[in-house]
């Protein structure tokens, strides 16, 4: 008002005394405070419905409320998986609310010296997120996810190749396995003829799965787990990690379900879940979001020991949740022994924690390097045996024999563990193959 009361002419040209600027000012602010007149209502803004802030949560890169062409180079395929995965896309929210409150007045200005502190509600993503003293690892996203993408890619073309010759395609068992028949699925015995020294098959099995559905599901989870990792642990970090822990997991099925075979690369997404727990215990004061990241660790972990038990009642079950537990324990162990250390980037801002750092993995290689010669021992014994039964034997039938066994009138499960006892069964005209899983349940009859 005072630049305008400076330069208003007046009618004739002359300038205008202050009663007549005083008066030209009022007539100003009146028009200005009512309101325009407008031949029809504008419509309010609707607010978006709950599965659009959800959806816009995820592609909405730059943070302004809607999916435009500004947010095309976030849209694309790299930049959107990189937006989802990241975990950039919640501290740009974040850090857009922050601004946002910075720029609204305060009650009371700050006083002399003193900066203006954005204030943020508490409903806001702050109480998700932890203090961070030096680099943050959601913040370090230096590698393509090379690997992980690859791995999936040829994992699905080896099961669509497979597949395309069967009759079920979508249930399938196919991969590596229709290629080379019987040759790349983990076991350590096929009858008596003994598997163990084919080493080949502690990798090959991971190429090959059982359906669709079980491909999907491992794709899917090796995508959610292994582009974070990958992108800040780099690639061959992730690949080593990956494929010791598709063989750990297969020493562990050795021990605990040895009679059985396995496929599927199960044990190496578990082991990038392991891998996600160890390098969360070595970034600790390094991951802002660190106690979510704990509790949905500890809640995956709990569901599967519960899927675990409850398959275990079951003589149908197929899925090997020993080769899961043994994927996810190496992934602990190799993650805090060889994973990405923010520590030792800042040694001297933490040097007092890099010397507890040292010492906690001394004990994971300690007791990694035990549980691997428990594990040398136990698959040294000949024939094969598991924890669950330490009775040793590599061949299992059904046979019906009233003269062997009198008193009921039914198939009976028979094992054996050298050539005599096999051929004294195969000479029987009643022997027929059966699953070891249905004798366990049914009880065993005859063991050598």
């Amino acid at each position: 008002f005072t630049s305008m009361a400076r330069v208003a002419p007046s009618h004739d040209g002359k300038d205008m005394d202050a009663g007549a600027r005083l008066r030209d000012l009022r007539d100003l602010r009146n028009a200005a405070r009512q309101p325009k007149s407008t031949t029809a209502p504008v419509a309010a803004k609707a607010a978006p419905s709950r599965c659009r802030r959800i959806w816009l949560s995820f592609v909405d890169a730059d943070c302004d409320g809607d999916v435009d062409w500004n947010d095309a180079e976030a849209v694309s395929s790299a930049r959107l998986a990189e937006h989802f995965f990241s975990g950039r896309g919640m501290d740009r929210r974040f850090q857009r609310q922050l601004r946002s409150e910075s720029r609204r007045p305060r009650q009371r200005g700050p006083l002399d010296g003193e900066e203006a502190q954005p204030q943020v509600h508490r409903n806001a993503l702050i109480m998700f997120a932890s203090k961070v003293t030096g680099k943050v690892i959601e913040d370090q996203d230096d590698y393509w996810p090379i690997f992980v993408i690859l791995e999936a890619l040829l994992t699905f073309i080896l099961w669509v190749i497979g597949a395309t010759s069967e009759e079920e395609f979508f249930s399938a068992k196919a991969g590596l396995d229709s290629i080379f028949p019987g040759r790349t699925n983990m076991a350590t015995h096929q009858d008596c003829a003994d598997l163990r020294f084919q080493v080949w098959r502690w990798l090959t099995y991971q190429f090959s799965h059982s359906g669709l559905s079980h491909l999907g599901l491992n794709i899917f989870m090796l995508l959610v787990v292994g582009i974070r990792l990958e992108r800040y642990h780099g690639h061959w970090r992730t690949l080593v990690i990956f494929n010791l822990g598709v063989i750990c997991a297969a020493f562990n099925f050795a021990v605990i379900d040895g009679h059985a075979s396995l496929i599927g690369m199960s044990g190496g997404v578990y082991a990038l879940m392991g891998m996600t727990f160890g390098s969360l215990i070595l970034n600790w004061h390094d991951t802002r979001y660190r106690r979510p990241e704990l509790f949905m660790l500890v809640l995956l972990f709990l569901l599967d020991l519960a899927f675990a038990y409850f398959d275990s009642t079951s003589a149908d079950s197929e899925t090997s949740h020993s080769a899961h537990f043994g994927g996810y324990a190496a992934g602990v162990i190799l993650g805090v022994l060889v994973g990405r250390n923010l520590d030792e980037e800042e040694q001297i801002q933490h040097a007092k924690t890099l010397r507890c750092e040292r010492i906690l993995q001394g004990i994971f290689a300690s007791t990694g390097a035990v549980a691997l010669l428990l594990v040398f021992a136990w698959m040294a014994q000949w024939p094969p045996r598991t924890l669950s039964d330490t009775t040793p034997w590599c061949w299992n039938r059904q046979v019906f024999n009233q003269s062997m066994f009198p008193d009921e009138f039914r198939y009976h499960c028979v094992r054996c563990q050298d050539q005599q006892c096999i051929s004294m069964f195969e000479a029987m005209p009643n022997t027929e193959k059966v699953s070891f899983r249905i004798c366990q349940q049914a009880g065993w009859s005859y063991s050598q």
